[in-house]
């Protein structure tokens, strides 16, 4: 920790000797001098003169930047409101942090690509999309058919965000279900086009064909598809519907999760919870058994042939684990959410090292954008 603060000093006064010595240091090297800073001090380096300014405006630079520092977003109430932070997992830092300036009331986020979006699961009109290079945020408007009473009937407002791949759109799928009635069937199903047009309208979208699941963690984007479990016993079966936010339709067919794919059983009373992520652009399935304190992670590797591979499979403490990411080195980063800590798995060795531990955090989620530019095209 030592030398890489030493090494952030140096790097910091290099650009005035740079400077003073017309450029002497080459382009590429320093290039990938700044490519180690954290986008924090970069940003400051623009005070330096134009050139660096210019240098560290630079999209190549600023996805380059991206690719090498994994970030998570984390909300959290502050003593000014609602807050959004952006943490290096590996010393707890906040890198940067944006103030929305509204009270906690249950939020939820999620984070594609450059974008992040924050819902409000008990009122209609506060869901925001988040640009965290700006800083600035906009304000969704609330579907036509959502009335007040529907608060005092205590609907809840369910949100997935995701990107279409092949168009860059961002789009927001929203559900409304009735919180005291959590088994019933009446669901509104609404979807929203994000950007490109201050006038945002919510398009009224039918039902899945089967019941889905709408509990947390439990529903995944991937490649511009969500993906829901259904709502049913694991030990009856993992199947899963999936809705194409491009076509923005269900799909006809359901997709087997990896228990019923290679026929494997969950043993009778034996409690197991079923959830979903994107894993470094995979459709993920994470199987935490309780009784047993483990956890097995599926990576679904062809859809079209239902080919599912466990490539991770881990002891737990019995606290909440949620993969987030998997690092270069093959280690997988974990958010330990009651304890409220970052953790990375090493199977190779078996072995958990504790990154950070980081207060107060009600929601987590990986940002892959940069903190530079906003102007960059992913």
């Amino acid at each position: 920790m030592e030398m890489e603060s030493t090494f952030h000093r140096n790097a910091l006064s290099a650009p005035l000797a740079v400077a003073a010595n017309d450029g002497a240091l080459p382009t590429d090297v320093l290039r990938d001098v700044l490519l180690r800073l954290p986008a924090d001090e970069l940003c400051r380096l623009r005070l330096v003169c134009r050139s660096w300014r210019s240098l560290t405006s630079d999209p190549i630079l600023a996805k380059a930047h991206s690719s090498r520092h994994v970030l998570v977003v984390g909300l959290r109430p502050g003593c000014h409101g609602m807050e959004v932070q952006f943490l290096d997992p590996f010393s707890g830092r906040t890198v940067k942090r944006i103030r929305l300036g509204q009270t906690w009331n249950g939020h939820d986020l999620s984070a594609h690509h450059c974008q992040v979006y924050i819902s409000e699961r008990y009122l209609a009109d506060k869901t925001y999309v988040l640009n965290p290079t700006t800083g600035s945020f906009t304000m969704l408007p609330n579907p036509g058919m959502v009335t007040e009473n529907e608060n005092i009937r205590g609907v809840i407002y369910e949100s997935v965000f995701g990107r279409v791949p092949f168009t860059g759109e961002y789009k927001a799928l929203r559900i409304h279900r009735e919180r005291w009635y959590p088994n019933k069937t009446e669901l509104s199903y609404y979807v929203a086009t994000l950007g490109g047009s201050k006038d945002i309208t919510w398009r009224l979208k039918p039902w899945p064909p089967v019941r889905v699941s709408l509990e947390y963690r439990e529903n995944t984007v991937v490649n511009g598809v969500v993906y829901f479990w259904l709502h049913l016993d694991p030990a009856i079966s993992d199947e899963m519907a999936a809705f194409d936010l491009a076509a923005e339709e269900w799909s006809d067919t359901l997709l087997r999760g990896p228990l019923s794919s290679h026929n494997i059983r969950v043993k009778e009373q034996e409690r197991v919870h079923f959830s979903l992520a994107n894993l470094n652009g995979c459709l993920v399935s994470i199987c935490d058994f309780y009784e047993d304190c483990s956890m097995d992670i599926w990576f679904l590797m062809d859809p079209d042939k239902e080919l599912w591979t466990k490539q991770y499979s881990l002891r737990t403490d019995g606290t909440i684990f949620i993969p987030l990411w998997i690092l270069d080195d093959g280690r997988v980063l974990i958010w330990v959410n009651r304890v409220e800590e970052l953790r990375a798995y090493d199977p190779r060795t078996s072995t958990w090292t504790n990154l950070s531990t980081v207060e107060r955090f009600f929601d987590v989620g990986m940002y892959h954008g940069s903190l530079l530019c906003s102007d960059i095209a992913y």
